[in-house]
C-alpha cells in the first residue's frame, strides 16, 4: 500500500493535522451542550478539546508536519480552532449561561472577541523564552474556575475584568510545553491538573466525601499553585531585572 517511508511519513503527518482538526469537533459538541444548558458536558468537551491542543504541537514536531504537509500552515490551522474554543465558546457561555449581570453579558464578550482577536494577530504575543507577554486568551479555563467555585456574577464580573486588564500588562505567563526551563515540570503538573480537573468536573467541587477526594482536590490545588507561583518568580526576575538595569545606567 505505501511504496516507501516518506509516503508513511507523509500519512502520519496528515494524522496530527486530523487530531487538530478533531478539537474543532469537539468544540462543536461544547457548542451544542451549551445550547442544551448543560454545562458540565460543555466543560468535558472544551477540557477534551485543550488536551487535543496539549499534544498536538509536539506530535508535530516529532512527525515533521512542515516537511511532509508543506502546503499547510499547521501555525494558523492551529490558531483558527483555538480561537473558536477558546474565545468564540466561552464568550457564547458568559452570554447563554449568565455569568455576568445584565448588559454585561453583551459588552463582556464583545471586549473578549475584540482584545483577543488582536492578541491571536500580535507577532509579540510571546517572549523569547516563550512565554505570554500578558493575560493569555484562556478565556475557556478561567470559566472552568469560575463554574467550579459558582460565584456571584458580581464576583465573575470582577475577576473576568481583572483578566482583561491583565491582558494589556506585559507579565509573563508560563506556556507549560514551550518553556524550556521548566518544561519537564509543568509537563507533569499539567497532566495532574488534567486529571483532578477532570475528576472534579465529574463531581463537584465541593463534595468531599473520602480521603480519595481529598487527595484528588490537594493535587488540583497543587497544580495550580506550581503554575501561580511560576507567574509570580518571574515577575519578580523581571522586575528586579529592571531595576538592576536602571541601577546600573544611574552608576555609569
Amino acid at each position: 500500500m505505501f511504496k516507501n517511508k516518506k509516503d508513511i511519513d507523509t500519512l502520519l503527518a496528515w494524522s496530527v493535522h486530523l487530531l487538530t482538526c478533531s478539537g474543532l469537533i469537539v468544540g462543536f459538541f461544547a457548542l451544542i451542550s451549551v445550547f442544551k444548558n448543560d454545562q458540565s458536558s460543555a466543560f468535558l468537551f472544551l477540557g477534551l478539546a485543550l488536551l487535543i491542543d496539549a499534544i498536538d504541537g509536539t506530535l508535530a514536531r516529532k512527525f515533521k508536519v512542515t516537511v511532509f504537509v508543506k502546503n499547510i500552515d499547521g501555525k494558523m490551522l492551529d490558531s483558527v480552532i483555538d480561537f473558536f474554543n477558546y474565545i468564540i465558546i466561552p464568550s457564547v457561555m458568559i452570554y447563554w449561561f449568565k455569568f455576568v449581570p445584565t448588559p454585561f453579558e453583551i459588552i463582556i464578550p464583545s471586549i473578549i472577541l475584540i482584545i483577543s482577536a488582536i492578541s491571536y494577530s500580535n507577532n509579540k504575543l510571546m517572549t523569547p523564552d516563550n512565554f505570554y507577554k500578558g493575560f493569555p486568551c484562556i478565556w475557556n479555563i478561567l470559566l472552568f474556575y469560575l463554574y467550579l467555585f459558582d460565584l456571584s456574577q458580581s464576583y465573575n464580573l470582577l475577576l473576568i475584568s481583572a483578566c482583561i486588564l491583565l491582558k494589556f500588562i506585559p507579565i509573563k505567563f508560563i506556556h507549560p510545553l514551550r518553556v524550556n526551563k521548566y518544561k519537564k515540570y509543568s509537563a507533569v503538573f499539567m497532566v495532574l491538573w488534567f486529571i483532578s480537573s477532570f475528576k472534579i468536573l465529574l463531581g463537584s467541587f465541593y463534595a468531599l466525601n473520602n480521603n480519595f477526594d481529598y487527595l484528588i482536590l490537594s493535587i488540583w490545588l497543587t497544580s495550580n499553585i506550581y503554575f501561580i507561583c511560576l507567574t509570580i518568580f518571574e515577575l519578580y526576575r523581571q522586575v528586579f531585572k529592571n531595576i538592576s538595569l536602571k541601577i546600573k545606567r544611574q552608576n555609569t
